[in-house]
Order: structure tokens, then sequence, then C-alpha cells
């Protein structure tokens, strides 16, 4: 309260204010004493503080070295990552592993003839068709073989008869056409390859005798005797022992020609029914192949012998045991195809059941799948007549694979002579044909049955012409059927969109069919439509083995049609519009294939045009070669890769002259560092998922060496951890060093100088990393094993080359060590910490709880001495006025006073 000053008096110029401000301050000196200290304990704090910071530091990198995904992480050593590229996940299976890419994925493309130019010459009227999948040929591989037990890959040596010789290097062999174009494409032996059934034929064509016939193993390899070819023969013919069988573990899809049977889930599926009026109810949720199937079956509560079940000469085979008035036979259930997959739609015998062979020959495809799923109506002999008049009979009752034809009519004699037929796939591949190569006229080409059997007609190969060649046509293989996924069913190959659709049939009758997310498969669709009640309409796969149809049964005088409600799911599912007669029915056919009408005043560019609006699977270019004549060519070229994206291009009468410049190709992958111990995988696109355990890889160019990959447990993000937990340590020994030092020149101390925090903590910190947490269970008992160590001021070293060392040596005792949730030094250590960092009861928190507390306590005392000193001062002040005024009134009396003398004398 400066400024209150007076002007008169004693007292005058004196400033009361200024002076009571020096009397309260030296009043005050025990309140500046107790701040003396406040600043103290605000300065032990705030070291403490600073303490805690840095031990906090130390938490975070034990934190982490307790987590187990830092070491569930992989890390992926590649010596030759422009050949493949290599990643695992964190349960990938670790080790060393051998990679090759042999072969990388290719599209197929085709270009036409020549023709004078894009814009004005005419290709042709007629109907072209593109389609996917419905080929007679088939890819066997070198797996499948021997039971699934497969092949060692190796070199074979082969000499004909001639006594020439040759090495065949099959290392690189994935498929038993490889093994076939290998043989065959060789020049130095007189030798050529085919099969027949399940085995490899190799026939001499030198037309000598100095030799056998000899097929050799090289060295301690096997691959001659994996393939039955290990022979020597003193004829034109090896025949090789059959290779390619069917067994028990051979799984759904590697049967029937890879279509799979369709089970429905939570659900029987196969109903048995015995003579006894037992039925055996077998649901395949949890069945992968036949050996589950057979057991499936012998093992069933309601079985106890009534019923056998058993896998003989590739069929399924099933015995009533029982007696009785009841039916014997099998039927699907709850929407389920399981009887045809499993080959048991045949008539029983007696009291037996015996399916259909299930497994092709090899390359081959079942006559059962042949026209849609309907096969040969009634099989048995065929009679040939070639254009010589040369005729022979062929009993084909027994046959069940296609090679079976081909070879009984490539081999049909009469007395020793073999017919001039060659019997062989067509050239689009989806059927036969048989040629006569005689030359001659005499005859009419023949082709009949005989004996009430419909296999000629059937196989549609039946003729009496004066011409050489019998044609099949498309024998339209079933390779589409209740299994087959939705996924890629629509026109532009995606997935078929969720929605409804109407059906109207012919009554006029209609019903809404919802196509939701649970439609997964042809089947589930098939299940959907035939399960209402409000239009008379009948779905079913088609006669041509790729889709559905939908057959009207109302009898109406109306259309069956089919309108989009939501969505575009009828046209997705290629059924949007109205019904064409199809043998006396109304019927719309769904075929995963596309049609394009080509008009009369289509050129070759207006046709690219159509293809690339029609289908989403191909481009479609017109390109110029350069040539000097007709340089213009049209170019068809598959958008991927693979041979499961080969395409079926049927130009009907329009001359187009396709050609195949580029065929589509798996990328094929050599997984192991021998090559006789190691195994091929493909890939239609050059990924290879899973190719082991958790362990994806991308080839990306052809090797001519093993690229080595070596799998190991990431401790990479351990190790930094690690470190920067001894950087955390180091940096609270400099800091805790720096607060507790004292200078004995210039007397200064450091704010935790002499504070027992400092050490209590530092011991504890010691403790605990200098502790042995494991015995010898483990090989990493302390930090010292990994390279941690104290030294010089009481600091921590990190020898991360002996990290290193244990790292590559056995990472998963380091995981133990630091994640054990009992004994790992992960737990053990953040106990310690946090016994110093919790908030709670932590050793930093009750220190500057305490300091808190005497800070509260010493500033309480400033508080009230402050406010003591104020009523004081106030007090004074007063005091000081009341004196001045009392003077002030002293002085006047005087003054007047002394005026009054003054008057006076």
């Amino acid at each position: 309260m400066s400024g209150v000053r007076t002007t008169t008096g004693l007292f005058s110029g004196i400033d009361f204010g200024t002076l009571t401000d020096q009397l309260i301050e030296v009043a005050r000196a025990p309140a500046k004493r107790l701040e003396t200290r406040i600043s103290g304990f605000k300065a032990v704090k705030t070291g403490v503080e600073t303490l805690e910071a840095n031990v906090l530091a130390l938490t975070a990198s034990i934190t982490q070295l307790s987590t187990t995904s830092i070491f569930n992480s992989t890390k992926v050593t590649n010596s030759d990552p422009a050949q493949v590229g290599v990643s695992a996940v964190s349960t990938a299976q670790l080790g060393d592993f051998g990679f090759k890419t042999l072969q990388l994925a290719t599209a197929e493309q085709r270009v036409s003839k020549g023709f004078a130019n894009s814009d004005k010459q005419l290709v042709g009227e007629g109907t072209i068709t593109i389609s996917q999948g419905g080929e007679l040929a088939s890819v066997t591989r070198l797996s499948n073989l021997n039971g699934g037990a497969g092949i060692q890959r190796g070199s074979i040596r082969v000499t004909d008869r001639a006594g020439a010789t040759t090495t065949i290097d099959l290392s690189n062999a994935y498929s038993v056409d490889d093994v076939l174009a290998a043989i065959n494409e060789q020049s130095n032996v007189a030798v050529r390859a085919h099969t027949e059934g399940g085995r490899l034929i190799l026939e001499d064509t030198s037309g000598s005798s100095a030799s056998n016939l000899i097929v050799q193993d090289i060295g301690s390899g096997r691959t001659a005797q994996d393939l039955g070819l290990r022979k020597s023969v003193s004829s034109a013919k090896l025949t090789g022992d059959d290779v390619y069988y069917l067994t028990g573990d051979f799984s759904f899809d590697q049967l029937n020609d890879g279509n799979q049977l369709s089970n429905t889930v939570d659900q029987n599926d196969l109903r048995i029914s015995l003579a006894d009026a037992t039925n055996i109810d077998i649901n395949f949720d949890n069945l992968s192949n036949l050996n589950d199937v057979v057991n499936a079956i012998n093992n069933h509560s309601g079985n106890s012998g009534k019923l056998t079940a058993a896998l003989t000469n590739g069929r399924l085979v099933l015995t009533d045991n029982t007696t009785g008035v009841g039916t014997f036979g099998v039927s699907d259930l709850n929407g389920a195809a399981v009887v045809n997959s499993l080959g048991l739609d045949n008539a029983t015998v007696g009291n037996v059941l015996t399916g259909d062979k299930l497994l092709a020959g090899i390359g081959s495809r079942l006559l059962r799948n042949l026209r849609g799923g309907r096969g040969i109506t009634t099989p048995g002999q065929i009679s040939l007549t070639d254009r010589n008049g040369l005729t022979a009979t062929v009993d084909l009752s027994q046959a069940s694979s296609l090679d079976e034809v081909i070879t009984a009519i490539n081999s049909a004699s009469n007395s020793g002579t073999e017919l001039a037929l060659t019997a062989r796939l067509n050239k689009l591949g989806t059927g036969i044909e048989v040629v006569d190569t005689s030359g001659a006229t005499t005859s009419n080409l023949i082709i009949a049955d005989v004996g009430g059997g419909t296999t000629a007609a059937n196989l549609g190969i039946a003729v009496n012409a004066a011409t050489n060649t019998a044609s099949s046509g498309n024998l339209a293989f079933r390779h589409l059927n209740e299994k087959s996924s939705l996924e890629n069913y629509a026109p532009d190959g995606g997935a078929v969109e969720t929605g409804s659709f109407l059906i109207v049939d012919s009554a006029g009758n209609q019903a809404s069919i919802s196509v939701t997310s649970s439609v997964k498969t042809l089947g589930d669709l098939l299940v959907r439509i035939n399960a209402t009640s409000q239009v008379q309409v009948r779905a079913e796969l088609n006669d041509t083995g790729d889709g559905f149809r939908i057959v009207d049964e109302a009898g109406g005088t109306g259309t069956l049609r089919v309108q989009e409600i939501t969505g575009s799911s009828a046209e997705d599912l290629r059924i949007l519009g109205s019904a064409t007669q199809d043998g006396g029915n109304q019927v719309i056919n769904s075929r995963l294939q596309t049609t394009i009408d080509v008009s009369a005043t289509d050129t070759l560019a207006t046709l690219a045009t159509k293809i690339s609006s029609a289908t989403k699977d191909l481009s479609a270019a017109v390109i110029r070669d350069g040539a000097a004549f007709n340089p213009y060519r049209l170019q068809l070229a598959s958008k991927e890769t693979g041979t499961a994206n080969k395409f079926i291009i049927d130009t009907g009468n329009i001359d187009l002259g396709l050609t195949v410049t580029n065929n589509a190709e798996d990328a094929l992958l050599q997984v192991g560092s021998s090559t006789a111990s190691s195994y091929l995988v493909a890939s239609s696109n050059n990924q290879f998922d899973e190719v082991v355990t958790g362990i994806d890889v991308t080839a990306k160019a052809v090797g001519t060496t093993i690229s080595q990959v070596n799998v190991a447990q990431n401790t990479d993000t351990a190790r930094q951890s690690l470190k920067s937990f001894v950087q955390a340590f180091n940096a609270y020994v400099d800091k805790s060093a720096e607060l507790s030092k004292f200078d004995p020149d210039t007397t200064k101390r450091g704010a935790l100088q002499g504070q027992s925090i400092v050490l209590n903590v530092r011991n504890r910190l010691t403790s605990a990393i200098s502790k042995t947490y494991f015995g010898s269970t483990n090989a990493v008992k302390s930090l010292t094993d990994l390279g941690v160590r104290f030294t010089t001021g009481g600091k921590l070293t990190f020898d991360e080359a002996t990290y290193d060392k244990v790292a590559t040596d056995n990472p998963a005792a380091i995981k133990t060590f630091f994640t054990d949730t009992t004994s790992g030094a992960g737990k053990k250590l953040n106990d310690t910490l946090k016994s110093l960092t919790d908030v709670v009861d932590g050793v930093f928190k009750l220190q500057k709880t305490s300091l808190d507390s005497t800070l509260t306590n010493l500033q309480d005392r400033v508080d009230q001495i402050d406010t003591r000193l104020v009523l004081r001062k106030e007090r004074l002040l007063r005091q000081f006025i009341n004196m001045e005024s009392a003077i002030s009134r002293v002085q006047n009396q005087q003054n007047a006073l002394t005026a009054l003398s003054a008057r006076s004398s």
C-alpha cells in the first residue's frame, strides 16, 4: 500500500506505505525460508517425474517384447527374387525351401487367315459359338499315378529295336501328356508313345529286330519304374503297367471327370434302402474321399452288418445282406446330388448294386458324362467297315471311358488285318471322328450298332455313306453340374448378382425366385426353383453339359418366360426372355457359352466389334501383319492366363482359318531343391497360394537354378525392442546420475542428490535385468545369453552378434524367454516396472504423493504467514494514519495558540 505519504507535521514527507512494506518484508523472513524449501521439493518432484518418464520408456520396450505377436511374424530370405516372389504369414512353416519356376502362365491367342482389308471383304454368314470347358481331352497329373503316390521325376533311357538309344529328361514333366510329348518329340530313337486305359504304351517304328525295345532307369532313379515302363520286350509294342487306378484316397473332386457331388449342408444326402425295410441315411458334410464314404456306410449305427460297401475295380459296390419284401436301392435326399456322382445310378442285380467306374483312362473322359450326362443308353457292339470293304465287330459293352472306344476302333481287325480306320478327337476337341485312311472307294464307310446297342448312335458316328469321315459333332461333355459355382457364371465372367426374377409358365402362373447370397451353386438354384409350387416348371441340368434349363410342365397356351424383378440375376443366369421349343416342350436353356450371329454384311472389323461386345473373356482386334497380300487378320486373345481359360471357338461354316499362335498354359513351379524328391504345382495366374503351409509364391521368370528360400521366425523386431530397452536403460542411468550429482567445486547439487528413490529404483532395475529366469529348460536363461551385459558406470551393452546367433540357432528360445506367461523375462520385468510406475501404488507415485503432501503443508504454512502479515500490514497502516491525524490535530492546536499569543502581545 505505497503512496500513503504525510504532507505536514513531524512525519512530513514520510511514505507510510513503503515503510509498512519494508516492515512486513522483514516480518516475512520465515515464509521466504519456507518458499525456498518449496522450490527444493518442487525440483525433487520434477526430478522424480523425469526419472519416471525414463523408466516408462523401458516399459514400452519390455511390453513389446512380452507380446507374442512380434515373434509370430516371419522373415523371408530369397536367393533369387527376380525368379520368384515369396511371402509368408505368421503361421507359416519355418525352414529352408527350394523353388524353381519351370513355366510361366500364358493366355491363349489365335489369328485368322489373311484378308485383303478389314472393312470391305465379307467374312461370310453364319453363327460362331465361344465357350470354355467341354473338351474331351483331360490332363492327368503325374502326381495322381500309382494310387496318388505319383512318380519320382528324373530321366529314362529308351532303346529302340534297331539298337539306338537316347536319354529322355522328364525332370520337368507335370502331366502324362508331358511324358508323351518328351518321347514323341525326340528323334534319336524310332519310338512313339500313347496311352491305353491306365497304361503308357511304347511302339517301335524302326521295323528292326536287332534289339529288344528297352526302357531303363538311370542310376538310382526310378522314373521308368514309376511310369510302369521299366521293361525289355522282344516285340514292337511295350505295354506299361497299370499306373492310373482308383483308390479310396481319391477325393471327390478327382472323381467322375471333376463333376463333384453336391451335398446339402447339415442334412442327410444319401439314402440306401434295404430289403428288410432298413434305411441307412448318410450325411456327407464331413466326408472328403471314397474311403470316407465306405467307412460311413459300413460303420453307420443302423447298419450292423446289414449292408456292405466296398471299392472294387474302380467302382463302389453295395451288397444288401438282408432279406425281405423291401426294395434295395439308393436315392438322393434333401436336394443333394450324390447318387450319380458316385456312379450308383444303376439297377441292382439281386442283392448287389455295382456302380459305374469313377475314373476315366489317362487323358480321357467317362462315357457316362457324354451327352450332357446321359451317356450311352445301351452299351453294346458296333460293326465297322472301311472303304476297302474290310469288316470287324468290336465289343464296347463294357467300355466306360472314351479312350476305350478309340482304342477298340483303332485296333479293329479282320483275320489279323487291321481296318484302315483311325479314331481320334476332332479338331475342336469336343467330339470324335473316325477317318478312313485306305484311299479306297470300294465300299461305303459303315459304322453301325449291333444287337440292340446304341453306342454308335449315341456317339454320333453311325454312318453308311460314301464318305471318308464319320464325325460325332459335339458330344456335350458334362462339365457343369449341381456343384458348379455361380461365382463366374455371368456372361461377363463374374458372379451372378443377387436379386429376384419372375417365372411365368405357359398357363400364366407366376413365381418370384430370390437369388440371395446363400445361392452359391447351380444346385442351390435348381432346388430353389423346384421348391416353388406357384408355377409348373422343372429346373434341371441341361443336355449339353454346360448349364441348366427350365422346362414348362403347365401345358398351357401361353409362353414360358422369365423377367427381372430386381437386379440382373436372370440376365446373369442367362435365362432372361421367352422359351423355345425343344422336343415338344417349352424350354429356357441356360448355357455357359456365347453365340454370335454373323450377318452377310459383316467384315473383319464388324466381326471383331461383335465378338468384343458379346464376351468379356476375349479381346478381339484386327491386326495388320505387313504381308504384301491379305495382310489383315482377326486376332482373338483370352484376357486371362492358364489352361482353365482356354476357349473353344466353333466358327461353323464361316471360314476364318483360325490357328493357335499361343497356347493357354499354366505356370509350373518346382517345390523342393532335389528333382527326385520335389513335386510340381500348377497355377493359372503365376500365383501359388499355400504352396507350403503359410507360404505364397509368385512366379516371375523361368528359372535356371533353384531359388533357395529361408522362412524363419522374424526376430528383428524383438532385437530392435531389446536394443531400445538397452538405450532407454542407459538414458535412465545418465539422467539419474545427472539428477543426483554433487559438484564439490561449486557445491551445486542435483535435484535428487541424496534422495533414496534413485538408489531404490536403480537396485530394482539392476536386479531384474541381472536375474536368471529359466533353468536348463530353455536355451536362453537370462539377458546375458542374448548379449545384454552391464559395463562401466552401471550401463548396459548389447552385443547384437550374440543375439543374432541365438536368433538363428534357436528363435523359439527367445520367444519363450520373453513371452512365457509364468517365468518369462517380459512378465517379470513388466512386474518390476509396474511396481515402479503403477499409477496407484508405484514407487514413483508414492514418492510424488509424499512430495505433494509436503509441498501442500509448506504452502499452507506460507499462506498462513502471508495471511497474518496482510492483517498486520493493514493494522500498521491504520496506526500510521491515526498517528498522523493526531499529530496533525496537536500541530493545528499549537498553531492556533501561537496565533492567539501573537495577537495578545
